[in-house]
């Protein structure tokens, strides 16, 4: 799924790290799921996505339930859809606020461009085709659209934390970084395995896994260098 800060292309590094000792009685779970890009990727029986992101939840659960979405959208029907989401079925809002939106930017505007022929591309069908790819990965799991704080973590669960990050683009509503980290302390008093995707965290958390990437922002900011990291406290 096309969404701004995926996880997905590190998939393969960072999903070893979670599922090592993991148990299929335990719970994978992500309060931060965005896009789904690195949770569809997860082999567990027992998936949990969470965001408070209301559409881009309503195009992941869409997808565990078989919505198609439209392999040709048009940038009249993209702002119609934005200027009026509640007469839309919600995964397909989703699937233009994201999918059809520059960068995977939420409304962040019509994704247009050329491809190595010249011709015009179909976000929208690109976009179909991965998406398919990504459905399977998807069923079965349950999804919630909360804050993080309200989630009833179970005891032992695995924890994938990927939230918005400290000192960067702003998080609708403020985002509280200290109380985060608190909250990612009292679940591993509970015997949960939690890991945060950051560029920073507190002292007593071990960062278990790095890379140097570029990351695309917005038309008008272009792209930035920086370190993703994935912390855990041990």
């Amino acid at each position: 799924m096309r969404y701004m800060g995926s996880k997905g292309r590190y998939a393969k590094h960072i999903v070893p790290i979670l599922m090592a000792e993991h148990e299929d009685t335990q719970w994978h779970i992500e309060p931060f799921v965005g896009g789904g890009n690195l949770f569809s990727n997860v082999l567990a029986s027992k998936k949990w996505g969470n965001d408070t992101a209301k559409y881009a939840v309503a195009l992941l659960e869409g997808l565990s339930n078989g919505y198609k979405p439209p392999e040709n959208v048009t940038e009249d029907y993209y702002r119609e859809v934005k200027e009026n989401p509640e007469s839309f079925n919600p995964a397909e809002v989703g699937f233009l606020a994201y999918c059809c939106s520059y960068a995977g930017k939420e409304w962040g505007g019509f994704a247009r461009g050329n491809g190595s022929n010249g011709q015009a591309r179909n976000f929208a069908s690109e976009q179909v085709r991965n998406l398919e790819k990504q459905r399977k990965g998807l069923i079965g799991a349950r999804f919630t659209n909360m804050s993080y704080l309200k989630m009833n973590i179970p005891t032992g669960s695995t924890v994938y934390c990927d939230p918005p990050y400290e000192n960067t683009t702003g998080y609708k509503g403020g985002f509280n970084h200290t109380e985060f980290w608190s909250w990612c302390n009292s679940l591993v008093d509970k015997g949960c395995k939690v890991l945060v995707s950051e560029y920073t965290a507190p002292d007593d958390w071990s960062c278990v896994w790095s890379k140097s990437v570029t990351n695309s922002l917005t038309k008008d900011t272009g792209s930035k260098v920086g370190v993703e990291k994935l912390f855990t406290k041990v």
